[in-house]
């Protein structure tokens, strides 16, 4: 039995360890490419550069003005988006889970409902309505609807976190004086600390590399994001060394982030595994 259990291990970290190779392998192949040279990538099909150099990334710096534009626009809506997401999904789901209020159960419906609802369906009037109303090509254009994405999970999230939590804490901090606001800021919110991080990684993820809607409702150089840039470069000149370090400098944010959080973003996702 015990030999058996031990093959069953040995099996299953081979197996992760293959699954994470396929994952992992063209990221570093991709990296590899952005330092090597144009006549290296086309003539030789190498793993590692023969030749290390920096030209690429000299490239995308010479032309700044317009590539790292790109960076700033992704950078700015994800960080309006993730911490409108995060303000957003912590109060509904304090209110869904700890504020019964008659229509509770319908509206936290309808909420969940946009989680199974196809982006496409809806794209296009969400194009109509930003043309009428003047929201394409902005900041704010790309912003809700990336909310509209991410804040449904958000929400439920927060929600059954909140719901998991002992009402023996509200029930200490009204005794202590504590209205409801200061017992979900300075009591309830600390302690949902680990589900905070889920949202903020997910939410990240998921605006950082979206591109559907950025290609829809963002045509102009001076608001669009990397992820719809890279397709242009692509076609604007072949450069393949050029575009693995474009590439490389759009994957550096999510791999940072999830690289500080990975300890809580696991600590949550097995705390809520142990109370499912």
């Amino acid at each position: 039995m015990r030999r058996q259990s031990k093959s069953f291990s040995l099996f299953v970290t081979i197996s992760l360890l293959v699954i994470s190779l396929i994952f992992i392998l063209p990221i570093v192949f991709c990296i590899f490419t952005s330092f090597k040279e144009s006549t290296e990538i086309i003539r030789d099909i190498t793993f590692f550069p023969r030749k290390w150099s920096g030209v690429n990334y000299g490239y995308i710096f010479a032309r700044g003005a317009k590539y790292l534009q790109y960076y700033l626009n992704t950078i700015i809506i994800t960080v309006c988006s993730v911490a409108i997401t995060l303000v957003l999904s912590a109060l509904s789901g304090y209110a869904f889970a700890r504020l019964p209020f008659r229509g509770n159960r319908l509206i936290l419906s309808l909420i969940l409902f946009l989680l199974a609802f196809p982006l496409c369906a809806i794209l296009i009037p969400i194009y109509m309505m930003e043309f009428e109303i003047g929201l394409l090509n902005t900041y704010l254009g790309i912003i809700l609807p990336n909310l509209l994405c991410i804040l449904p999970f958000s929400i439920f999230i927060m929600r059954g976190t909140f719901i998991d939590m002992s009402s023996e804490l509200e029930d200490s901090a009204e005794i202590d004086g504590c209205n409801a606001p200061q017992a979900f800021l300075h009591i309830m919110l600390p302690l949902a600390q680990n589900a905070l991080i889920i949202v903020l990684v997910s939410g990240f993820y998921n605006v950082w590399g979206e591109y559907t809607i950025a290609k829809t409702l963002a045509s102009k150089d001076s608001i669009m994001p990397i992820s719809v840039a890279l397709t242009l470069l692509k076609s604007e000149d072949w450069n393949y060394g050029v575009l693995a370090a474009a590439i490389t400098m759009s994957i550096i944010p999510p791999i940072t982030i999830f690289a500080i959080f990975q300890d809580k973003l696991v600590e949550g996702m097995t705390a809520g595994s142990i109370k499912g």
